[in-house]
C-alpha cells in the first residue's frame, strides 16, 4: 500500500468575468511526495555508509528509503526497467543501468538525474569499484569496458582501457564470436590488481589490470572433460574476504565453489603463453533441482566462516537457502531454508535503525516477486544455523513485511480537508514527529504513532479514512508522514464490533458531524463535542467514546453516497438499490425515502443539496446523480420528483461526479460580455469518458440542454472541483493509467497535464484503494 500526493496550487490573482475559471499559469500539477514501496518494485541496492536503500521499479522509478524516514522518488526520463543498480558508497551517487543499456548517474541529495551515458552494446555485467569509483561493464560480446565516475561533475568518463574478448577468453575464443560476460569484479584484496571475469558458459579468467594480460583461464574445459551437460552461469559472488574462493550458480540449479590459486604463486609459475591453469572446484556438493540460481550473496560471520545466501526461482518453483561455509575447509557445514511464500527478486543487507541510540541491527531485505518486501533479522538466521549444529532444536527466524503504519486494514474511502489558515508549517515540530515514526525497514513493532493532542493546534490538514474492516481514522496530514489523531471502531447496538466495509464518508467541520455509511447499509451519525477552542480539530481530543455521540440507522442495500450542508437538520443517503433517504440529524430517523429507477443495475452515485433561485423564486432542491449518469431532481422537503423525465446521457456510462456551478460574484447580471447560457446555474456531470455541462433550469423541467461537452482521451477514475484563492474554479481528473489533467470551467479547456507513473487503479470491489482531493487541489492517492 502506498500514498501519493499531487499538489496543484492556484495563484491569488483576481479574475473578472465568466465563471471565474482557472488559467494555465494558476496551476502546477506535480508529485509532492510518495510514501511506501512502489507496487512494481523489481531491484534493490543499498549504501551501507549513508544507510539508503534504493528500490527500482519496472517503469523507470527508483524509490529511496533513508534514515529518519526520509524518502524520495526518482523518475527516469523513460518508463523502462533497470537491470543493474549500485551506489557509489558514501558519495550520494546512485548508478543505474536500464534495459536500453543507458547508464544513469543520480544525485540522491538533489534527486536529479545528472548524467545519461548511452552504451552501444548490451550490458550483461556491471560493477562499481568502491573508493576508487572505477566502473567495469561487461557486454554481450565478451568485452569489458572501464569508466571513471567523476564525483565533482556527477558524470562518467570513458577511459581508454578495454579488455577484449579475444584476449581474456583464451585460446578457445572460437574465432572471435563473443560470449556474454556474466560476472566481473576486482579481487577483494587491497594490494590486488586482478579482475575476475566469468563468462556465461562458465569460463573464468583472472586478468592482471596493470599488465593487461591473463593470469589464468579455467572453468569450461574442466566441465567438458568431465562430460557434464552444458550450463549457463546465472549468478556469482566472492565467497571469502581474501578473494581465494568464488561461488557460481547455474541455470541447472548447480552451485559450484571454486578455489582461486594464490595469485602471486600463479603468476610466478605461469607464463603468458600458458595461462590455462585449472581452478580447484571445492566439494560443495549442492544443487537445487532444476531451479536456476538467480542470485548469491556471501556474508562473513567471523574470521573462519561465512554464510552463503542462495536465491533460486523459476516459473514453477522457488527456494531461498542459507549455507554456512568454512573459509579454511572445503566442507559445507549446515543449511537452512527460509519459508518465503513466493519467489525472491533481490536481496540486500541493511544495517542500523532510525534511532542511532538503539542497538544496531542487520536486516536481510528480500524483494519478493509481488513487489512486497520481506524482512528477516540476520542475527536470528545466524543463531538458527549455529543451533542446528547442537542438540537443541532450532527455531525458524521470524519475519515481517514492510507496511505503511496506517493499520492492517486497507483504506476504501477517504476525505481530505485543508485549513484556510495562512500560518506556515512548524518544520521543527514535524521533523521531530518524523523521527519518532517507525522506520519502514525496522523489525520492531510498527504500532501506530499518534500526533500529540497537546499539539493539535498545529494541525492544518485533516485526512479521514474509512477502512475495509469498518474502522474510521482521523489523520494529521500537515506533513507528508500522516500521523493518526483519532480512530473510531464501529459498534453494533449490542456493543459487538462491526467489520462492515466503510463505503461513504461526509464530515461537516462547522457542525462537527461525521456521517458514515457501510457495506451492510448502516448509516452512523457521529456528533463530536465542541469546546471553547478556536481550533476545529480540538473536537478530536479526549478519551475514545467520551468526545462524541453516535446514532445509527439501518437501510436497505450498501450505502453509496452521503451528503449534508453545514448546520442543516437533515442529510441525504443513497444506496446501491437506488433508494434516496433523507434523515434527521438529531435522532437518525427517516424523514422520507424515494425509490429511483436506473437504466442498468446500479444505485446512487452522487447527492447534492442546492438552493435554486430563478426570477426571484427560491426553491430547495436535492439533486441526485445515478450510477448510469441519469440526473433526477427532488424537492428537498418532500422528496417530490420535479423532473418526470430524468436528464440522461445517450447511453449508460458510470458517473463520477455531479455538482452544481454558481456564477462568479464578479459577473454583473445582464452583462453583454458573456453568453447568456453561461450566466445561469449549471450542472457539471463527469463520467468515465466525458465531461458535460447542463442547464439546471432546463433539467428541472425535464429537458436536456448541454452547454458544453468534452470527450476524454482515456478512462477517468476520479474527478473533483478545485478552487483558487478567490472565485476561480477548475476540475482535476485522474485517469486509470495515471494521467492527471486540470481543466478550466466552464470552457473545459485543458490547462496542464501530468502523469503519476506506477499508479494503477483497480475496479475490483475487494481491493482497497482511494483517491480524495481537497478543495484547493491537494490530492492523496492510496
Amino acid at each position: 500500500m502506498f500514498v501519493k500526493k499531487l499538489v496543484e496550487k492556484a495563484s491569488k490573482k483576481q479574475h473578472s468575468g465568466g465563471i471565474g475559471g482557472l488559467r494555465a499559469e494558476d496551476v502546477s500539477p506535480r508529485l509532492a511526495f510518495h510514501y511506501g514501496v512502489p507496487a512494481d518494485a523489481a531491484l534493490l541496492a543499498y549504501d551501507p555508509l549513508l544507510h539508503v536503500l534504493a528500490v527500482a521499479t519496472r517503469n523507470g522509478q527508483i524509490k529511496l528509503l533513508g534514515r529518519d524516514n526520509t524518502q524520495a522518488l526518482l523518475q527516469s526520463p523513460s518508463p523502462i526497467p533497470s537491470k543493474f543498480m549500485q551506489f557509489a558508497d558514501g558519495q550520494g551517487v546512485l548508478l543505474s543501468v536500464n534495459t536500453q543499456n543507458q547508464i544513469e548517474v543520480w544525485d540522491i541529495d538533489t534527486k536529479r538525474l545528472c548524467y545519461l551515458h548511452p552504451f552501444e552494446k548490451q550490458i550483461t555485467a556491471f560493477t562499481v569499484l568502491q573508493k576508487s569509483f572505477y566502473i567495469y561493464a561487461g557486454d554481450s560480446f565478451g568485452n569489458v569496458s572501464l569508466f571513471k565516475l567523476d564525483l565533482g561533475q556527477r558524470c562518467l568518463v570513458d577511459l581508454p582501457y578495454c579488455i577484449p574478448f579475444a584476449e581474456s577468453y583464451g585460446s578457445t575464443a572460437n574465432g572471435g564470436n563473443g560470449v556474454d560476460v556474466a560476472f566481473v569484479s576486482p579481487q577483494p584484496l587491497a594490494e590486488s590488481n586482478r579482475l575476475l571475469i566469468i563468462f556465461r558458459d562458465g569460463v573464468m579468467t583472472l586478468w592482471d589490470i596493470k599488465a593487461s594480460r591473463v593470469v589464468f583461464v579455467s572453468g569450461r574445459t574442466t566441465q567438458q572433460q568431465s562430460h557434464q551437460e552444458e550450463k549457463n552461469v546465472t549468478s556469482s559472488c566472492w565467497a571469502c574476504s581474501k578473494g581465494s574462493k568464488v561461488a557460481i550458480g547455474y541455470d541447472s540449479g548447480d552451485i559450484y565453489l571454486w578455489a582461486i590459486p594464490d595469485i602471486f604463486s600463479a603468476e610466478n609459475s605461469s607464463s603468458s603463453s600458458n595461462p590455462n591453469l585449472p581452478l580447484q572446484r571445492l566439494n560443495l556438493g549442492y544443487k537445487l533441482d532444476k531451479v536456476p540460481i538467480i542470485s548469491l550473496r556471501w556474508v562473513p560471520s567471523d574470521g573462519k566462516s561465512g554464510r552463503l545466501y542462495i536465491n533460486g526461482f523459476s516459473e514453477h518453483a522457488y527456494l531461498y537457502q542459507v549455507l554456512i561455509l568454512n573459509e579454511e575447509s572445503e566442507s559445507r557445514i549446515v543449511k537452512m531454508v527460509l519459508p518465503i511464500t513466493e519467489a525472491c527478486q533481490g536481496m540486500e543487507f541493511v544495517t542500523g535503525l532510525s534511532d542511532p541510540n538503539k542497538q544496531r541491527q542487520t536486516v536481510l531485505v528480500l524483494l519478493l516477486k509481488s513487489g512486497q518486501i520481506c524482512l528477516y533479522d540476520d542475527s536470528e538466521i545466524e543463531r538458527y544455523l549455529l543451533q542446528s549444529q547442537s542438540r537443541s532444536p532450532p527455531t525458524l527466524p521470524s519475519h515481517s513485511f514492510v507496511k505503511q503504519p496506517y493499520g492492517d486494514s486497507g483504506i476504501n474511502v477517504a476525505k481530505f480537508y485543508t485549513s484556510d489558515r495562512t500560518a506556515t508549517a512548524n518544520e521543527d515540530y514535524f521533523s521531530t514527529l518524523a523521527s519518532k515514526y517507525p522506520w519502514l525497514l525496522s523489525m520492531k513493532d510498527k504500532g501506530q504513532i499518534s500526533a500529540s493532542l497537546s499539539n493539535i493546534h498545529k494541525t492544518r490538514n485533516l485526512y479521514i479514512t474509512g477502512h475495509m474492516d469498518g474502522t474510521i481514522s482521523f489523520w494529521d496530514a500537515s506533513c507528508p508522514l500522516l500521523l493518526q489523531i483519532f480512530m473510531i471502531k464501529q459498534q453494533h447496538e449490542d456493543n459487538t464490533s462491526s467489520r462492515a466495509r466503510i463505503t461513504s464518508l461526509q464530515f461537516d467541520m462547522s457542525s462537527s458531524i461525521l456521517i458514515s455509511g457501510d457495506q451492510g447499509g448502516t448509516v452512523r451519525v457521529i456528533t463530536f463535542k465542541k469546546d471553547s477552542s478556536d481550533n476545529i480539530l480540538s473536537i478530536l481530543q479526549g478519551k475514545q467514546g467520551d468526545n462524541y455521540d453516535a446514532r445509527s440507522i439501518k437501510l436497505k442495500g450498501a450505502v453509496t453516497s452521503t451528503s449534508m450542508i453545514s448546520n442543516s437538520k437533515h442529510f441525504a443517503v443513497g444506496t446501491e438499490k437506488g433508494i434516496v433517504s433523507v434523515i434527521k440529524v438529531d435522532d437518525a430517523t427517516i424523514l422520507y425515502q424515494k425509490q429511483l429507477e436506473c437504466r442498468v443495475s446500479g444505485g446512487i452515485a452522487s447527492l447534492q443539496f442546492e438552493l435554486y433561485s430563478h426570477n426571484g423564486y427560491d426553491k430547495d432542491l436535492l439533486i441526485v446523480g445515478m450510477e448510469d449518469s441519469s440526473i433526477c431532481i427532488l424537492e428537498e422537503e418532500t422528496g417530490k420528483l420535479l423532473n418526470a423525465n430524468p436528464v440522461q446521457t445517450n447511453r449508460p456510462t458510470r458517473a463520477l461526479l455531479l455538482q452544481t456551478l454558481e456564477l462568479s460574484p464578479n459577473e454583473a447580471p445582464g452583462s453583454d460580455n458573456h453568453d447568456t447560457a453561461l450566466r445561469e446555474s449549471l450542472l457539471l456531470l463527469c463520467t468515465e469518458d466525458a465531461i458535460r455541462l447542463f442547464s439546471l433550469s432546463h433539467a428541472i423541467q425535464g429537458m436536456k440542454k448541454i452547454t458544453n461537452k468534452k470527450k476524454l482521451n482515456g478512462s477517468c477514475c476520479f474527478v473533483s472541483v478545485i478552487h483558487g484563492a478567490s472565485s476561480e474554479i477548475g476540475i482535476v481528473l485522474v485517469f486509470s493509467n495515471g494521467k492527471v489533467e486540470t481543466r478550466s470551467l466552464p470552457d473545459l479547456s485543458l490547462l496542464k497535464e501530468a502523469s503519476l507513473r506506477g499508479f494503477v487503479h483497480s475496479k475490483n470491489l475487494n481491493s482497497s484503494s482511494s483517491i480524495t482531493c481537497s478543495s484547493d487541489g491537494e490530492i492523496i492517492l492510496d
